[in-house]
């Protein structure tokens, strides 16, 4: 990959880095906000507590895109990004463009997922 798609996607993961951030930092807020509350209605508990739950959902999801994308930024350095963990080939830039941390190509990321809906089976 050249120099300028590699700035592109370097500069596009180190956004999402801080979108992901911000929203790690809002949920955890609004977390800490929910366990302080003083709530004594039930209607008030049970949305509370969904909502904590789903705060805690979406800490687990942005958590694991997180841990993506640092390693994405990792291979920039290396120089080792746009190249599929599986086989080796590159990853297509259009398919980076939508997901710019990710770790298979197409061909790849299909036998994955069948390997994985295989294993839960």
């Amino acid at each position: 990959m050249d120099k300028k798609n590699l700035k592109f996607f370097e500069n596009m993961l180190q956004k999402r880095l801080e979108e992901i951030t911000s929203n790690i930092n809002l949920r955890n807020t609004s977390l800490m906000e929910l366990y302080t509350a003083n709530l004594k209605d039930q209607s008030d508990i049970v949305s509370a507590t969904l909502q904590g739950e789903l705060d805690f959902l979406m800490l687990q999801k942005y958590g694991l895109e997180l841990k993506d994308i640092i390693h994405s930024l990792q291979k920039i350095k290396d120089k080792a990004y746009g190249i599929c963990e599986m086989c080796d080939d590159e990853i297509d830039i259009q398919r980076l463009k939508i997901k710019p941390h990710a770790k298979y190509c197409i061909r790849c990321r299909e036998l994955h997922e069948k390997s994985k809906n295989r294993i839960k089976k």
